[in-house]
């Protein structure tokens, strides 16, 4: 392997518990591909040049943007390629680049995290990141910059609550549940017909095991279709996540 670790690629095989009822790849799961991907890139560098973060520090994602070309379908290969341009204040930047077995690049996306304080809960500069990481200076791909716009009233609304399998090694939900909630409260008829092509997210508090929370979303384009959603916490109203999804 090149002593060169600031680009990594990853490659997957797409097996039947990845597709939606089309055999096309869910969008849940591409996003699993790209954070497995964006994890073992920091995995075999740390396995190379040290440990970055000591334990009373995690990463969190806070925003994501993605846009798809081409959706494969179950059973083909692709590849993910990634690397992380720079930092800015307390957010480090990752891009992506998913192309199919011929090379041909049909997805990009781009993701912001941030480094959290254990205790505190609150972000820290990734200072010692910065000075270990190979950084493959580019622009990002995608505008991460702001929130998406918050809607007031929705045309579905259902409640969840948090259980085992919704939290991840964090002890929190995995934000591709988040994800997966916001899609699945959109008209199933519009989800065996179209398909996703654009995503963008923010992850703006987090939720554990126990925890209610409503699931709202509301149509705000025709042309594009596109839909715009939001998880809220019973009883308190705090935001944890906005959606907008962008279908062909």
């Amino acid at each position: 392997m090149s002593d060169d670790l600031s680009v990594f690629t990853g490659s997957f095989k797409i097996y039947a518990n990845d597709v939606d009822v089309n055999a096309k790849l869910k969008i849940t799961s591409l996003l699993d591909f790209l954070q497995n991907t964006a994890w073992d890139h920091y995995n075999e560098f740390e396995k190379k040049y040290g440990k970055i973060l000591s334990e009373e520090f995690i990463w969190a994602i806070i925003k994501i943007k993605l846009k798809v070309k081409k959706i494969p379908y179950w059973n083909e290969k692709i590849n993910i390629k990634t690397w992380s341009p720079f930092t800015e204040k307390f957010f480090a930047y990752r891009n992506f680049e998913i192309s199919d077995a011929t090379g041909k690049i049909i997805g990009k996306a781009s993701f912001a995290w941030v480094i959290v304080d254990i205790k505190t809960q609150k972000p820290v500069i990734p200072e010692n990141f910065v000075k270990i990481w190979h950084f493959y200076k580019t622009e990002l791909i995608f505008d991460l910059k702001g929130k998406i716009e918050k809607i007031n009233t929705y045309d579905t609304k259902k409640e969840t609550t948090v259980s085992y399998s919704d939290v991840d090694i964090n002890n929190h939900v995995n934000n591709v549940k988040y994800i997966q909630w916001i899609v699945d409260s959109i008209n199933p008829e519009i989800l065996f017909k179209k398909e996703i092509r654009e995503l963008e997210s923010n992850f703006i508090s987090e939720s554990k095991i126990n925890e209610e929370l409503f699931i709202e979303n509301k149509k705000i384009s025709d042309e594009p279709l596109i839909y715009s959603g939001k998880i809220t916490k019973k009883g308190s109203d705090k935001e944890v996540c906005r959606a907008k999804i962008t279908f062909l």
